[in-house]
């Protein structure tokens, strides 16, 4: 071998042991190097395999391998190693080497392969491409979008990651546990990270920073939601079968994205063809769900989920517990003995389908649909058991969502990204009296539909710009009809809005900077604002990071609360669009700086922030108080640091969570102008472990925090008189606390293998297991019977609720 080394100038990769024994006379006449190397494949037993213009393998010929192919960065040319090779059935069959060599077994593969790699676009390979005689290139696509990335995976237990931009990414294929859950749900899963908080325990009021719900970006699959709940607010609307991945991004914030004041959580369904057919079925003790991946042909695949209640079919405690949670203080339990039948008859569901086809292998067609609807109806006797007079009440509430895009990979820098969509929500109810054949009907609708393109070029493999344009057009409708005496108010508001962003990423193995320009114009408002956003990551060693972020947002859309008692005092919060008076657009400034360290299975992360948000009105806060009426204009800031410690051993998992924080309102037409706001939890401590076991996994955690502020009556005089009208006499705003807020819960989970293609699931949790009663809010009413005195109502939180879940997945 040295001989043909120097003489053709190349070089042999091989193992002594496979050229032992074996001899071989060249003839004279070979002049070049291919001549050579087929006489030697006919006379031995060993193949070559061309790594490139110089570096040649030798391998023993094996009757199975005979399939190779050498993987390139398209960008850089150079091998990639480590690479994941997959059979058409999804299985992991080989990786590529040092050098980017595969190499196949005959047995190993079908009629496709698919190669993927982490920060690669994924490659199909067709069988007859491959070669064992001569290795041909395969070029890898870097993906152009630059995440950055993780900073630490199993980030409070598998399947969360923290990203090198602040981000946490969660991956549902490979959750593990929390404590409480029985299953992935998305939205429970944010609420355990620092900064998170869910004052009223509903996860559809989840608080980033101090900000209300309605100030948070909600995406699925990149399309806008208004609902994202069942159970008004009590358990998550994305089936957790077809929900691959959510994002949470509370400050520097990707320019592509406007709205969400407060944070942003991206949802996304799987995206990619699978190949296969499969799907699960599991039921827990409040709904039954399903879901299902179908191919229809090699570039097309459909992927089905459905998700129902279960109460028609059997009424468990744990619904019951949901049940009793979300409705207390609601007409349907003021009815008291009036509400016939068990108390109402309630369902919520969830349909969801996405198609997947591949024109090519660097153009992609998604199209998602998505269909949540809760429903509820009940009926009270007004004048006693035995009399036929009565009231007929319901109340439905639904998101649609439809979405496609068209991603396309035009050359190896230059990839884009069109959008389109439409999501309509709606929320109706209807209050009749049958014997006076009076009726209330109210409504909320809101329409959006918007189109976006977005650009990405890759500068380099370390360095990406990215931009485009985004066109929204908002349309929020509020009915209210009663038909005797006769009342109609209709009011509809649109509002068209044209954005267009940049940025640019540039990451190197020191540091990740990230900064953008977002520019909106609101054409009913002849308005134009400019948002700024930036996001650096700076390696200090290669055990700590220093962090920085900074962005400025707005917001359109805001929720408000008329009166307490509206659509049944169930869900009472309907959407509106700003109008430049007194709804302003609401807008946000953020800073941010923190710094974590890893080493050894340890993980800290520390990080302070401070954040302003202009625009408010005192009617999308919730006041149960004085300020319950009044409609003016404010602000509110929020300040606070946030501690992570995650400290990782081989089968132990154990992290604590520790959020000091404080958020003041301003409005300056109020008497007390400047005041605690009403989501401001100074101090909220969360601590628990994960234990895995083979197939089994257990966790136990608690949170404590401080009780939000509510306001009291004045000692010794509750109530006040003007006229034959009596009223509470509110002392000073959000002056006092409830008491300090306390839970522990607990969770198990195993899997186990029915057959080959077979796997179950069983998963059990208990949520509150010491049945603390937790007060979470907290109103006052004159005593009708004593007007001098008001009476104190309180809404309690979720008791001790168990779960289970059996789920069949192939």
């Amino acid at each position: 071998m040295p001989e043909l080394e120097e003489k053709f100038d190349v070089r042999f990769s091989y193992l002594e042991k496979d050229l032992d024994n074996i001899q071989v006379n060249l003839p004279t006449n070979l002049k070049q190097l291919d001549d050579v190397l087929n006489f030697l494949r006919d006379q031995t037993s060993l193949s070559f395999i061309l790594l490139n213009d110089r570096y040649i393998a030798i391998r023993k010929t094996r009757t199975e391998e005979i399939f190779c192919f050498i993987l390139k960065d398209s960008n850089t040319d150079l091998p990639i190693s480590g690479a994941g090779v997959f059979n058409i059935n999804g299985d992991l069959i080989n990786f590529s080497n040092e050098a980017g060599e595969v190499v196949l077994k005959d047995s190993d593969i079908d009629k496709n392969i698919v190669i993927r790699h982490l920060g690669y676009n994924p490659v199909e390979l067709k069988q007859e491409i491959t070669s064992y005689r001569h290795c041909p290139e395969v070029l890898m696509i870097p993906f152009v979008e630059v995440l950055g990335e993780s900073v630490i995976v199993n980030y409070l237990t598998t399947g969360i990651s923290r990203r090198r931009d602040g981000s946490t990414m969660i991956n549902t294929d490979n959750f593990g546990t929390l404590p409480g859950m029985v299953e992935p749900d998305i939205l429970h899963i944010l609420e355990a990270l620092p900064g998170v908080e869910n004052a009223n325990e509903t996860i559809s009021s989840i608080n980033i920073r101090g900000g209300t719900s309605d100030q948070n970006l909600v995406l699925y699959d990149g399309v806008k939601m208004y609902l994202t709940g069942h159970f008004f607010g009590l358990i998550s609307a994305f089936n957790p079968g077809l929900t691959n991945k959510a994002r949470l991004v509370k400050n520097g914030t990707s320019s592509e994205f406007g709205g969400g004041v407060s944070g942003t959580i991206d949802i996304s369904s799987k995206n990619e063809l699978t190949g296969k057919i499969s799907g699960g079925a599991g039921i827990s003790l409040v709904n039954a769900d399903a879901y299902l991946q179908v191919p229809l042909a090699n570039n097309l695949e459909v992927h089905l989920s459905g998700r129902r209640s279960i109460d028609n079919f059997y009424r468990s405690p744990t619904f019951s517990s949901y049940f009793s949670r979300a409705f207390q203080e609601s007409a349907v339990f003021t009815g008291g003995d009036r509400v016939s039948g068990e108390g109402a008859d309630f369902n919520f569901q969830d349909y969801s389908g996405k198609i997947l086809y591949n024109f090519r292998d660097n153009h992609k067609f998604r199209l998602t649909g998505l269909i949540i609807e809760n429903k509820l109806n009940y009926i009270e006797n007004l004048s006693g058991p035995g009399d036929a007079t009565e009231r007929i009440n319901s109340l439905a509430q639904k998101n649609l969502v439809i979405g496609g895009s068209l991603i396309s990979n035009w050359s190896k820098n230059l990839g884009t990204t069109f959008r389109s969509y439409l999501t309509r929500y709606s929320l109706s109810a209807l209050n009749k009296n049958t014997a006076t054949e009076q009726s209330l009907i109210q409504s909320n609708e809101v329409l959006e539909t918007g189109v976006k393109l977005s650009l990405k070029y890759s500068l380099s493999s370390r360095s990406v710009l990215h931009g485009g344009y985004e066109f929204s057009e908002a349309g929020v409708s509020n009915i209210e009809v009663v038909n005797n005496p006769f009342f109609s108010s209709r009011i509809k508001n649109v509002l068209r809005s044209h954005s267009v962003f940049t940025e640019m990423t540039v990451e190197q193995e020191q540091f990740f900077i990230r900064g953008g320009l977002r520019l909106n114009y609101l054409d009913r408002l002849e308005k134009f604002l400019l948002e700024p956003r930036v996001n650096i990551n700076y390696k200090v060693s290669q055990s700590i990071n220093f962090t920085v972020q900074g962005e400025q947002k707005s917001q359109t859309l805001s929720q408000i609360i008329d009166l307490q008692e509206d659509f049944l005092g169930v869900e009472n919060r309907r959407w509106i669009l700003a109008n430049g008076r007194e709804f302003p657009v609401v807008r946000s400034n953020q800073v941010s700086m923190g710094v974590d360290f890893k080493s050894a299975g340890w993980f800290v992360d520390l990080e302070t922030y401070y954040k302003k948000v202009e625009g408010i009105n005192t009617s999308t806060q919730g006041f149960r108080d004085q300020h319950e009426f009044r409609r003016t204009k404010g602000s509110y800031d929020s300040k606070g640091v946030e501690l992570l410690v995650n400290k990782k051993l081989k089968d132990l998992q154990v992290y604590l969570n520790y959020t000091l924080a404080e958020s003041s309102y301003e409005f300056p037409a109020l008497e007390s102008s400047y005041f605690p706001n009403n989501l401001d939890i100074r101090h909220s401590f969360s601590l628990a472990m994960n234990y895995s076991f083979d197939n089994l996994i257990f966790s136990l955690g608690g949170k404590a925090a401080s009780g939000k502020p509510f306001t009291a009556p004045v000692e010794d005089q509750e109530t006040w008189q003007e006229g034959n009208l009596w009223f509470v006499n509110y002392d000073s705003p959000n002056a006092v606390n409830f008491p300090f807020y306390f839970r522990l819960d607990a969770s198990a989970s195993y899997n186990f293998k029915i057959s080959e293609k077979l796997k179950g699931e069983f998963n059990a949790g208990v949520i509150n297991l010491t049945n603390r009663e937790n007060i979470i809010n907290r109103y006052y009413r004159v005593d009708e019977e004593n007007p001098s005195t008001a009476i104190q109502v309180d809404e309690k939180s979720l008791g001790f609720t168990p779960n289970i879940l059996f789920r069949i997945i192939f």
